[in-house]
């Protein structure tokens, strides 16, 4: 096998071929970190690296286990969210304010992936403080589209949708509040998952910020990966409850028998562009093909729902992020929340606030009986294909709101607490709680019927597109 195969590879296909002598750990680490010094220059969606280290680890697992597998990610390259804390990196969020500040120990979910055998080559670039569908950082620039420099790479997981589709990593580690490993899945051609709430624990050495307990309700840690069955294998290793997060739950993760589908097109008030609803049609095409039984039309009214997600999110942002963090970050991502979030802004009334939450726990009470007769949704993610790169840059009050209305597919999601799985054609499925496996069987099932996700090759003549 040739040094740029391991780039290509799924997991299955890299430890069979350390299995089978065809190359080391360290062939495959080394091969990742060549081509991310050929393509990095050209999206940036590595932000730190750790490739000496890489490098040992690799060598210390080939001399330790030669040809024998040590865990179901042995030999597997991944790149993690600067949101994570890995030992030894520093923990940003993108913010320059943050330069210095290094971790001194994983978070439990690099932890379990590192257990697992996997090897972490590096951090991914985010935006300022995480809050963004574009991956726009004032401490380390613009991170760009393998598929097409002068658009987004998507946020806020942006740099991992990047480095797992232009094969500078066989996996990936995002976190998704809003959309940021499903936007940036769909933008850049991979999958993404976002598991549902308590499946996955959140135990963070540095807090997260903004720190929030809606983060318990709505924010979650998933996979990118260049195939399902990959998300299912990465899923496998950071899923289980930890006694340290109370939010996470020893839940048994359940199948169905081949759910029945529902499909989402207008219902959460959503503008879609006739790109995206062409491929929500081949997507229902592929289900039907695979021997689903798909209705449409069949969805309650989700046009509050992102609303509510925003009032929720923007009014914690605006009144409790803006003033502690604003000063710290760029202009472009303190207006995106001003301009955005503020359009939903509920202010210091307590009682709003309050009444919100309710407005939430009613649609939920809807919805969770809906997803009994329909276990799975299909519903675009984002309202069009991948965009430029400044598509969300200092662009004002009234294009934040027709922006906000592109992106409705995505929050609501999010505002249940769902798990949420991102084809990489751009649209998802959406299941009940805890029942991740559902989607993962189900993308495994349409997937041999979609685009094959083909590794990105960006070249350097990209750079004058470069805003």
């Amino acid at each position: 096998m040739g040094m740029s195969e391991p780039c290509h590879a799924t997991i299955a296909e890299l430890q069979a071929g350390i299995a089978s002598g065809a190359y080391s750990r360290e062939d495959v680490v080394a091969a990742h970190l060549g081509r991310t010094e050929r393509i990095n220059p050209v999206t940036n969606s590595y932000c730190e690296l750790r490739g000496d280290q890489v490098l040992a680890e690799a060598r210390a697992a080939d001399r330790e286990y030669g040809r024998e597998l040590s865990g179901p990610l042995d030999g597997v390259p991944m790149s993690i969210k600067d949101s994570f804390a890995v030992r030894g990196l520093r923990r940003t969020d993108g913010l320059p304010v943050h330069a210095d500040r290094v971790a001194d120990e994983d978070d439990e979910v690099v932890a379990r992936l590192r257990d697992a055998g996997g090897l972490v080559l590096g951090h991914a670039n985010v935006p300022d403080i995480c809050i963004r569908w574009n991956t726009i950082s004032g401490l380390y620039g613009i991170a760009r589209n393998p598929r097409d420099p002068s658009r987004t790479a998507g946020g806020s997981s942006g740099g991992d949708a990047a480095n797992v589709a232009a094969g500078m990593a066989t996996v990936g580690m995002g976190q998704d509040l809003g959309g940021s490993i499903r936007v940036p899945a769909s933008f850049c051609g991979v999958y993404g998952l976002r598991p549902g709430a308590g499946t996955v624990p959140n135990l963070s050495v540095i807090p997260p910020f903004p720190a929030s307990p809606t983060l318990d309700a709505m924010g979650t840690s998933g996979p990118f990966a260049r195939s399902a069955a990959d998300l299912r294998t990465m899923f496998s290793v950071i899923a289980g409850a930890h006694p340290h997060d109370p939010v996470s739950v020893p839940a048994p993760l359940a199948g169905t028998a081949s759910p029945r589908v529902a499909v989402l097109r207008g219902e959460t008030g959503a503008v879609l562009d006739a790109e995206i609803e062409a491929r929500l049609d081949a997507t229902v095409d592929a289900l039907r093909r695979a021997g689903f039984e798909v209705a449409e039309d069949v969805v309650p009214d989700l046009r509050r729902a992102p609303e509510v997600w925003a009032a929720i999110n923007g009014t914690e942002l605006i009144n409790i992020a803006l003033p502690e963090v604003g000063a710290e970050m760029t202009g472009s991502g303190r207006q995106h929340i001003e301009d955005m979030f503020g359009i939903f802004d509920l202010g210091l009334d307590l009682r709003a606030y309050h009444a919100v939450w309710l407005e939430r726990r009613a649609l939920q009470d809807a919805l969770v009986r809906f997803l009994e007769d329909y276990p799975i949704i299909v519903a675009p993610v984002a309202g069009m294909p991948a965009p430029p790169l400044d598509f969300d840059h200092l662009i004002g009050r009234e294009a934040s709101a027709r922006l906000f209305d592109r992106m409705r597919c995505v929050p609501w999601v999010n505002l249940f607490g769902l798990p949420g799985l991102a084809l990489p054609n751009g649209i998802q499925l959406v299941t009940r709680r805890f029942h991740e496996p559902d989607l993962l069987a189900t993308a495994e099932a349409i997937e041999p019927l979609l685009p094959a996700v083909e590794v990105a090759d960006p070249v350097l003549e990209h750079h004058h597109h470069h805003h």
